[in-house]
Order: C-alpha cells, then structure tokens, then sequence
C-alpha cells in the first residue's frame, strides 16, 4: 500500500499584468515626440521596459487613417485622454444617472460626436461603467454623511414627510424644508407609524438632530409617528386643505357656469334663427292670413337670454367668491399679517380661517352642491383647529429662542415686534402666488427691514455681535413655520418620471438619486442641500468622481470582412 505523500504547495498563479491605457498613450507620444531624435521601436522599447510587440500594438491603435490627423493627435495624447474620461463620465452622470437618459440613447450621442474610434460605444461596457458610477455615488454619500455629520452644530429641525408608490411597493421620503437635504428616501414594505420610526431613527443616528415637527398630511401613520415616536408638534399641510376644497367645490361650479353658458348659447341662436325667418319672411311673396308674430318670439327669446345672463353672472361671481376663498386660506396663514406686518394671535386666525370656511359653506349650499362635495368640505374643516393650534406652537417656540438673546424689556419688545415680521416676510416675499403678489410682499420686507433695522429703530445696547446673535436667531424663529410639504410633493413627482421611464426604481438607483439631490444639485446662490444641512461645504462630486473612474476603454478592433469571391485564409478555413 502506498503510503500517502504531501506535495508542497504550489504558488498562487499571479494576476496577468496589464498596461493602463493611459500609459500606452503616454509612451505613443514619448515615441512620437520630436525632440528626442530619432530612434528605433526596439530601443525605445527597451529604455521604458515594454515588450516591443506591445509597443507596436499601441502604435496600430493609434492610427487612424480615415480621420483627421489633428483629431486623432488630439485624442490619443494624455491631454485628449483626460478629456475623453471627463466628458464621458460628466455625459454618465447628467445624462442617465441624473437625467432620464437611458444607455442607448447614451451610446448614439457618443457615435454622433464621433468618438466611437476612441472610445468603445458597446452595451455591455457603458452599462457595467454605470454600474461602477452608481456605487461610487453610495460611496461618496455615504462618506461625506460620515465626515460632516459629527461636525455639524446641533439642530432642532422639522420634516416633511410623505409615501409615494412605485408599483406596489411604498416609498418613503422625508426632507428637511430649509435645506431641502433628504434624510429619508427608502423603499420600505409598510408605511406605519413603527416603520416611520425605524426609517427617520436610522436617518439621525449619528446626527446631532432633533426633530421638533412634523409636516404632513392626515394619514394616520404619520400622526402616530411625529406624536408618539418623535414626540414633535405635528403641522397640517395647507396645501391637503385646499386640495380637498377644491375637489368639492370646483367641478359642480365649472359644471353649473358651462351649463349656464350653453343655455344661453341656444337661446342666441334661437334669436338668431327667429330673425333669419321673418327677414326670408318679409322679402318673400306676401301670403294670405295673418303674418307670424315674429317680434313675440324675439321678445321671449331675449327674455330668456336676460334669464340665464343674469344666472350666468351669479354662478361665476359665486365660483369666485369660493376659489377666492380658498385662495384666501392661505393669504391668512401666515403669524403675521400680509398688510401690516404685525403679528397674527391665536383667535384672529381663528376668526379669519372660519370666515373663510362660511364662505365657503354659504356659496355651497345657494349653489346646491352634490352630496360627494360636503364629506370633503367637513373633511377639511376639522383640520381648522390643528392649524390653529400650529401658530400657538409656533409663538411658544419663539418664545422660547427669544429667551436665549437675554434682552431687556424694549429690547425684546423690539425683537418681537419688528425684527421677526421683517425676517418673516422677506423669507416668504420669494414664495409668492404670482409675480404681482410677490412685488407686493417684496416691497412689504423692505419696508419692515427699514423699520426693524434704521438707525432711529434700534435700541441701545447692542453690539455688532449681539445684532449677529439676534438675526441668526430670528432666522432660526421664522424657519419653524413650515406649512406645507410641497418640497415632498415635488420630490414624489420627480420620482414618479423616473419609475415610469425606467420601468421602476430599485433601491441602489433611489439611493443613487438621493445622494445627487444632496450633494449635486445647486441652487443658484451655488451651495448643494448638503451644504446649507451641514453647514459645511461637501468635497466635489463630480472631481471625486473622476480620480476613482477607470479611463475610457478603446473600441474593440473588428476584422475586417472578407470580400465576396476571396479565399479563406489557412487560419480561417472551416474543417472537413
């Protein structure tokens, strides 16, 4: 019997080296440089130490002989090679991870800019290119997260919060509205108040955050989270209120003016048809007996139209007076008021909202709304004490930061009555309904700014850091008014495109999108949402980008087809 022998371990087989791109470039243009004379492939292939086939594969790469020879010098130098992988990740990165772009679409631009000779336009490479962007993007978030979060100052922040679907599947999106950071944006298979709460705890682990409010709709889950498992104020978004009234109230009240309209249209035309008879009538040949009573019927005809203008008038004014009512909902949501500036108490908006609901309620039923209208119409009315009980919350915060400043008695009655009004509105000016509204409400800052911060208007006492003090923490007073989630509308919106144009959105792609909303996308005073969130500038995405991507692979060399008529060659001949 054989006795059994070890054999010695064999080495691990080594990884087959293989030239960067770059590098055969870079020793292309040293051969091809002119000033270091003439010489041979095989010696210049020695002084850089690279097999002279290989430096002769690189010289045939080069050469494109059906091009320009200045396009070609320029793309395969390492100034053009650089520029090849930064227009290529920069079309990645705008065009399909940002954009709705697919690959394909991709692929047939860079075939018409003409850079398929120099870099390869296949399938196969472009989406295993995306893939790698994809996960430097989770990479880059979640590095900059870890980097900024611990030196951010501490927060007290509200959210916004809301569920869309993509399929069957809920989508969880909450956003911080001042910055517009997304702190929550995951596909989750329930949207209760227990995965709420995983969902925002997992957000704000490591963040010195706490959440003081949340701002959403009335969905049970979302109540149960911000009051139970947040412990935060919950503010009711304005914009489910109007929606709501709109619902019950604008179809009837188009349907009633455009029946109106059309009533009135058939009684013109009645007139009209009456006036063409008696005018055939009377150039006609006379007939025996009495002639119609034509000016009867034109009187009763515009008897008619007299009725319906008159009904016309009535049910657009009350279409009117009802839209403009629920517009005025939000005119009077507002702690301070859009005419004077002075601050709006708790029974004032209370009076102003009801006097808006019994408009609303009045015109409804002289307009005899369908029964489906009032359950929508009662629905928004029970919101009514929530927003008012939103403004006493918000007093008893700014309260409470006021009493931060350590102000005396003038100067906190100044802090109150001034500052914070022409704070408010100079932040709410750029939200206007339309560009007159926001004149008006520009114009109403500026005059506020003047009052609160003139010469005469200051109190004494307060020094150059002591007014720093008291803007930044007036800032911080006005920032807790969020009354609607509309940052969270659009952001379901934008998501909704991209489900439907790529067919769905898997996880690693949502993440992708959040990580480019956070630390991508600028405002136009140039800072991201990661930026005004932190309160720290992020590293460059797209340069970080670019010193982790691979250079641009070069198209495969086809060969050429062979000629009908032409032989095989030895290699290439099928066996018998």
């Amino acid at each position: 019997m054989t006795l059994c022998q070890s054999n010695a371990t064999a080495q691990a087989r080594p990884e087959p080296f293989r030239w960067s791109r770059r590098d055969a470039v870079a020793a292309v243009a040293d051969f091809h440089d002119p000033d270091a004379g003439p010489r041979s492939q095989r010696q210049f292939a020695q002084q850089q130490g690279v097999p002279r086939s290989t430096l002769q594969h690189w010289l045939d790469q080069a050469q494109h002989p059906d091009l320009d020879p200045l396009l070609v010098a320029f793309f395969e130098s390492p100034v053009g090679l650089t520029f090849l992988k930064q227009l290529l990740a920069a079309a990645h990165l705008v065009f399909h991870q940002a954009g709705p772009s697919g690959l394909r679409p991709l692929l047939t631009f860079f075939e018409l800019a003409g850079l398929a000779p120099f870099v390869a336009c296949s399938f196969g490479t472009h989406h295993a290119l995306a893939a790698h962007l994809q996960e430097l993007l989770l990479r880059f978030g979640a590095e900059e997260r870890q980097r900024l979060g611990p030196a951010m100052p501490p927060k007290r922040i509200t959210l916004c919060e809301d569920e869309n679907f993509h399929r069957t599947q809920p989508c969880l999106v909450a956003i911080e509205p001042v910055s517009n950071f997304i702190l929550v944006e995951t596909h989750q298979p329930h949207r209760d108040a227990a995965t709420w709460d995983q969902a925002v705890k997992q957000a704000t682990t490591g963040l010195p955050v706490t959440v003081v409010q949340v701002t959403s709709d009335l969905a049970k889950g979302l109540l149960a989270h911000a009051k139970d498992g947040l412990g935060a104020h919950h503010s009711p978004d304005l914009m489910h209120v109007q929606q709501d009234l709109h619902r019950a109230t604008g179809l009837p009240l188009q349907k009633q003016v455009q029946r109106t309209q059309e009533e009135l249209q058939e009684y013109r035309e009645w007139e009209q048809r009456v006036a063409l008879a008696r005018e055939a009538y009377e150039q006609g040949p006379s007939r025996p007996g009495r002639p119609p009573d034509f000016a009867g019927r034109l009187a009763t005809a515009q008897a008619f139209q007299d009725g319906a203008q008159k009904r016309l008038a009535i049910r657009e004014q009350r279409q009117e007076q009802v839209a403009g009512a629920i517009r005025g909902l939000g005119d009077d949501y507002h702690p301070f008021d859009r005419h004077s500036g002075a601050a709006v108490e708790v029974e004032e908006l209370r009076r102003r909202l009801e006097a808006r609901f019994g408009v609303i309620e009045a015109e409804g039923e002289q307009a005899a709304l369908p029964p489906s209208s009032w359950p929508k119409i009662n629905k928004a009315r029970r919101v009514l004490p929530a927003l008012v009980a939103t403004l006493a919350w918000f007093w008893a915060q700014t309260q409470e930061l006021g009493r931060s400043l350590a102000l005396d008695s003038a100067q906190q009655e100044w802090f109150e009555q001034r500052v914070l009004p022409a704070a408010y509105w100079q932040q709410a000016a750029e939200r206007g309904r339309d560009a007159a509204d926001r004149q008006e409400l520009r114009a109403l800052a500026e005059r506020l700014q003047s009052t609160a911060w003139s010469e005469g208007a200051r109190p004494r006492g307060l020094n150059a850091e002591a007014e720093r003090k008291v803007r930044a923490v007036a800032q911080e007073c006005v920032e807790r008014w969020v009354r609607s989630s509309s940052c969270v509308e659009g952001r379901n919106g934008l998501l909704a495109l991209r489900h439907h144009g790529k067919h769905g959105l898997s996880e690693q792609r949502l993440q992708a999108l959040t990580v480019l909303h956070n630390y991508w996308v600028k405002r136009p005073d140039d800072t991201t949402a990661a930026e005004r969130f932190f309160g720290q500038k992020p590293r460059d995405l797209f340069a970080w980008l670019l010193e982790r991507l691979p250079d641009p692979p070069r198209p495969a060399k086809r060969p050429a087809k062979r000629q009908p008529g032409t032989p095989c060659s030895t290699a290439t001949r099928p066996n018998r």
